[in-house]
């Protein structure tokens, strides 16, 4: 385990999000940073049409509408042959592509937008077009990712073993655990536990949580320090590194 560090954690912002904080200003936890738009991707086959074209082809439609605002209506090409035939937008929003399987693309905004919460009380280090870098203390502890992704959970450093101690108060934290059975960790998934961390190293685990195998000397100066005490930890299993947050 390392002393303490300065830990960064980057927040994506589409374009045209609203900053709700200033560069350098403290933010505490679950405060709302910015506020976003939401948007999702409808896809259109149109396979019939472009499936027919060559690349080059489609490669000029793609060049022509790239990152472009289209309507409703606007005129995308116009088919070859004796009978052609107009091809327009079927919705409005940002044109993304037509993928080589003749699939067409587009970025449309919904009506409500999604707040952003920082997920620890920390500092505002940087504001770019793009991100959000958020600095704050933490105690690094690390080891081996057995299944991969990151996530942020609320745990007490205790162990639990039995499936009959996996209940709702587990909902949304992490699990200090040296039961790796399948069926153990399904019931962790059901009662709603984030993620994982161990002692062992067991290949192909089935399960959707990330899991962190920590190494020996890290695994025990955990137990030791912060035992039976509850903290906010950000598990990166990707990066095989858990930081316990402190003030």
């Amino acid at each position: 385990m390392r002393n303490k560090i300065k830990a960064k954690w980057v927040i994506r912002l589409p374009v045209g999000s609203e900053i709700l904080v200033k560069l350098n200003g403290i933010v505490e936890e679950s405060q709302k940073v910015a506020i976003v738009e939401v948007k999702k991707v409808e896809s259109f086959n149109y396979a019939f049409v472009f499936g027919k074209f060559g690349g080059n082809k489609l490669f000029e439609i793609n060049e022509k509408f790239k990152e472009a605002q289209v309507n409703e209506g606007d005129l995308i090409c116009v088919t070859g042959g004796f009978f052609s035939n107009k091809i327009c937008f079927p919705i409005s929003g940002d044109f993304l592509e037509i993928d080589e399987f003749g699939n067409l693309r587009i970025e449309i905004k919904e009506e409500k937008k999604k707040d952003i919460v920082s997920p620890v009380k920390s500092k505002v280090s940087k504001i770019e077009k793009e991100k959000m870098v958020l600095d704050f203390w933490a105690k690094e502890f690390n080891g081996e990712g057995l299944v991969e992704g990151k996530v942020w959970g609320m745990a007490e450093v205790k162990m639990i073993n039995k499936i009959n101690q996996l209940n709702s108060d587990l909902e949304g934290k992490l699990l200090f655990t040296d039961n790796l059975d399948p069926s153990f960790l399904l019931k962790a998934e059901v009662v709603g536990v984030v993620g994982v961390v161990t002692d062992l190293k067991i290949d192909d685990l089935k399960t959707k949580m990330p899991v962190i195998s920590l190494k020996n000397e890290d695994w025990q100066e955990l137990f030791k320090n912060f035992l039976n005490k509850e903290y906010k930890f950000l598990l990166n299993s990707r990066l095989g590194r858990l930081l316990l947050v402190i003030e």
